[in-house]
């Protein structure tokens, strides 16, 4: 299978190429020129980063004919580019989220792409993470995909941009298509341990990131899927349907302490 990764050199990106690629698929990574990379402190303690990254490309500025170049011969898309800094201004949010990934499926479309997940995020419902705190009208259960969107930042609402245009693709176009929140992947996992608290109740670890990728490559799917990704993490308030039933992947049993 030939899988495209944007965000190759990125921390989520190289476990998913690493994994991918030693599972016998045919993995193209994808990533910013390395003197743009590097200026942009970008995961530079990963002294394999810049192995992963086999097209050198800025997405902001590529135009199709470079895009759809990549593209060609893809079965999948695994779309992992992005400015994921909240604090960063609304600009860069339109440009390098909204913007990108608009190309990147009609891009993807016109390359007869068969499947194209793209990474979303949890910030999506922050704004009702409050109703389910203890005192909320709903405390003593977790949050689901159905209870709908409220974002608090403008990357948050750039990250639903994706589910729509995802969502789209698979009911217009006939697309496979996954939308996924993703949890949150940091290099030092004894992070999680030590710190606690939202940073562990929002983990997602390496081996769970492998867990699920595969499964999101590998799984038949029909339509549409827009799912949370994460581990079973202490703390947890994000429920993992409808991912691990349509997509039959099973998060790890929670460690003791990081995985080695």
């Amino acid at each position: 299978m030939r899988i495209v990764i944007t965000g190759a050199a990125g921390l989520i990106g190289g476990i998913v190429f690493d994994h991918l690629k030693s599972l016998g698929n045919e993995v193209v990574g994808v990533d910013r020129p390395h003197d743009i990379w590097l200026s942009a402190g970008r995961n530079t303690d990963d002294e394999n980063a810049r192995s992963r990254v086999d097209v050198e490309l800025e997405l902001a500025t590529a135009d199709d004919t470079e895009l759809e170049e990549v593209l060609q011969g893809a079965d999948v898309l695994i779309h992992l580019a992005a400015d994921a800094d909240p604090s960063n201004p609304d600009r860069s949010m339109i440009r390098n989220n909204i913007e990108v990934v608009t190309n990147i499926f009609r891009c993807a479309r016109s390359s007869a792409v068969r499947r194209v997940i793209v990474a979303s995020s949890g910030l999506a419902q922050a704004g009702l993470e409050k109703l389910f705190d203890e005192g909320g009208p709903f405390h003593g259960r977790m949050i689901t995909v159905q209870d709908g969107v409220a974002p608090t930042s403008t990357y948050a609402a750039s990250k639903i941009y994706a589910e729509v245009l995802a969502e789209m693709h698979a009911r217009v176009h006939g697309m496979e298509t996954i939308a996924v929140r993703i949890g949150t992947v940091i290099p030092d996992e004894q992070r999680h341990w030590a710190r606690g608290g939202r940073l562990q109740a929002t983990a997602f670890l390496s081996e769970d990131v492998r867990r699920f990728f595969e499964a999101a490559v590998n799984t038949q799917i029909e339509g549409h899927l827009l799912t949370v990704a994460q581990s079973d993490s202490p703390g947890r308030f994000l429920d993992l349907e409808p991912g691990l039933s349509k997509l039959k992947w099973q998060p790890m049993e929670w460690p003791e302490s990081a995985p080695k």
